[in-house]
């Protein structure tokens, strides 16, 4: 059956139902008839108009702050979704849990012809009110709608086509939903997989944020998949008891809903949870291969929380001994591969390790500057306290307040009982990580400094303080220096983080590029892999904009395609990042060629593998390959 087949037999249903108040079998999708026979039962008439107001300005901001890790986490997903539906006229919403929309982007000519049917921020699309539309249909469906035309249950929805997936908590609860609207007629065939793939993402990244009391981890069978959307998410309690997880993490520890309630760590893999946390922690922030019972591998990457794993009756003795942490120059050790300017960095910081001095790191993107603030925490007096990061310019400038300091019960419409503790607090008793402070809103400065100088806390709504044992560590990717002559950033806060400053050097100007691609390579891979020497000097060369960060994705994706070879060549290489490297000025022009040919050569092979190991779906396909769906229709194409 065609679309437009199938949108008028939508029509004649629609003319049966009024007319007789019956549905015709085999004509409407199951969802869609399930939410119209709920209508006609719930007494709503599509004779009527919906009334779909928006709740006031305050109400929206309080129910925004009640959901500020849904909107700070939906966030970078939304803008995302949008640049993937440029031209189609189409808007991304996301909601709360019962379906009033609390943030939108889009097509500024679509979005005034969506505000006539009220498809705006306060509005509930609740299906009980506004009848069957995606957002309520997913949030009653529990599962991800398509509705498009006359599927609405009112009229005056009829022009709208609407993908909705709904957000899931790790332990199946409905946080929200992300929907993407547009005009029925420009709705596009793979707008759902983007949605439910967004929304997947989201989910994965409220996982992180909301168990930061327990030990997650992270895992894949292959390690270049961790921090995917394909990765597994399972979350433990310190005494080993499984207390959540993501679909895929179900799928990859053979669990289901009903069977993993409380099960203990060691039924699931063959070591012992405190024993993966020592590896993990020697590691840190990499990945760790990691045996499940029956002899299959998964790679692990472990967050191990605030909560700390202890061993019953501790006597005073090992109190004292704990107390009296001696530093594990273990983590700063490791990132010691030869570069005389790393070299000054780890030893400045071991000089001060211990003597209460905060450190800013600079350096820019990519550089590692969270990798050395963890090395900084584990090698310090406070390594076995929890290690709590935040950065400052992912949290809208209205929210970041409560991040960092927390609230009380009561502090605001739609508070939480009993309130929200900070990230400061959550900080407590080990180090506070406060990655691109140059972000941080100018009139949260003086609170922060405030919480230095005095070493305590007032969370919102509260009058009493709170005393907070903490070491700081800052990093930012801007010259702080220079933002404070511009009145941007406080200069006695910039003085008060300013104890110790460490820049990274990027990765162009360091010598140790060939040793950290080798490092990465062990890391990742689980069989022994070589770089092929055209492959070193291409490496040598790059301006590398991403520094290490973009090294490992780039040596990610050669993993992926090697397909059983052992020797990492240039064909093997991200197309984009070959693209970008053949226009860089420094390569010499015969270079420049030999690289054209061999990814020619190479290319045609390249995308078909690609496309038979995700079953043909080209958003993924794309996505490995590293370029835009566009870009590869047009390479299938002419391959």
């Amino acid at each position: 059956m065609t679309r437009t087949e199938y949108l008028n037999r939508i029509k004649e249903a629609r003319s049966r139902f009024l007319d007789r108040g019956s549905l015709p079998e085999g004509v409407l999708h199951e969802p869609i008839l399930r939410s119209w026979t709920r209508c006609a039962n719930t007494g709503l008439s599509v004779s009527l108009q919906p009334q779909l107001e928006p709740i006031t300005s305050q109400a929206l901001e309080d129910l925004r702050e009640q959901n500020s890790r849904l909107v700070s986490q939906a966030r970078p997903e939304m803008e995302n979704l949008q640049t993937q539906i440029i031209g189609t006229q189409g808007i991304v919403v996301l909601t709360d849990a019962a379906g009033t929309i609390l943030h939108a982007l889009g097509d500024p000519a679509f979005l005034t012809k969506a505000q006539r049917v009220a498809l705006q921020p306060g509005v509930s699309w609740r299906e009980e009110n506004t009848g069957t539309n995606a957002i309520g249909t997913a949030i009653v469906e529990k599962d991800p709608v398509f509705v498009t035309g006359g599927e609405h249950y009112f009229e005056q929805n009829a022009f709208l086509g609407c993908s909705a997936s709904p957000i899931l908590d790790p332990y199946g609860e409905i946080l929200g939903v992300l929907d993407v609207s547009g005009d029925y007629r420009q709705t596009q065939e793979h707008t759902m997989a983007l949605v439910r793939m967004s929304a997947q993402m989201i989910e994965n990244r409220m996982c992180s944020v909301m168990c930061t009391k327990d030990i997650t981890l992270h895992f894949h069978t292959r390690p270049e998949f961790i921090g995917t959307l394909w990765e597994g998410i399972a979350v433990f309690s310190p005494d080993g008891k499984l207390q959540a997880a993501n679909s895929n993490g179900l799928l990859q520890l053979g669990l289901n809903d009903a069977k993993y309630n409380n099960m203990e760590f060691d039924s699931v893999f063959e070591g012992s949870l405190p024993a993966l946390l020592d590896v993990a922690k020697r590691t840190l922030p990499h990945s760790v291969p990691f045996m499940m019972h029956g002899g299959h591998r998964l790679y692990v990457k472990v967050e191990p929380g605030i909560a700390k794993l202890e061993s019953g009756g501790r006597s005073s003795v090992d109190e004292r001994s704990a107390k009296e942490h001696r530093p594990d120059l273990h983590m700063l050790d490791v990132l010691d591969t030869g570069d005389a300017q790393m070299q000054k960095v780890i030893t400045s910081v071991k000089k001060v390790l211990g003597r209460e001095i905060p450190i800013l790191i600079e350096g820019e993107t990519g550089t590692g500057k969270e990798l050395l603030a963890k090395a900084i925490h584990s090698a310090g007096r406070r390594g076995k306290g929890p290690f709590v990061a935040i950065n400052c310019a992912s949290i809208p400038e209205g929210l970041i307040e409560a991040e960092l300091f927390g609230y009380e019960e009561g502090a605001f419409t739609g508070a939480k009982r009993k309130g929200v503790q900070g990230k400061i607090l959550q900080a407590n008793g080990g180090t506070l990580f406060l990655d691109e402070i140059g972000e941080m809103p100018h009139q949260l400065q003086a609170r922060l400094l405030r919480v230095l100088q005095e070493r305590e806390i007032i969370p919102l709504g509260s009058g009493k303080g709170i005393p907070v044992d903490i070491a700081l560590v800052s990093a930012t990717n801007r010259n702080l220096h220079e933002h404070v002559a511009k009145g941007l950033f406080r200069e006695d806060l910039y003085y008060r983080l300013n104890g110790l400053r460490v820049t990274l050097p990027s990765l162009r100007d360091r010598s140790d590029l060939e040793i950290l691609a080798e490092r990465i390579l062990q890391e990742e891979s689980e069989t022994s892999v070589t770089l092929h020497m055209e492959t070193i000097r291409l490496l040598q060369r790059h301006p590398w904009r991403g520094n290490i960060r973009q090294l490992r994705n780039v040596l990610r994706v050669a993993l992926a395609f090697l397909d059983g070879a052992n020797e990492i060549k240039v064909s093997h290489l991200p197309e984009d990042f070959v693209m970008e490297f053949s226009g860089n000025k420094s390569v010499p022009a015969q270079n420049e060629g030999n690289l054209g040919n061999s990814l020619e050569d190479a290319e045609s092979a390249l995308i078909r593998q690609t496309l038979l190991d995700y079953d043909g779906n080209i958003t993924a396909a794309a996505k490995q390959l590293g370029i835009s769906r566009a870009t590869l229709y047009r390479k299938i194409k002419t391959s």
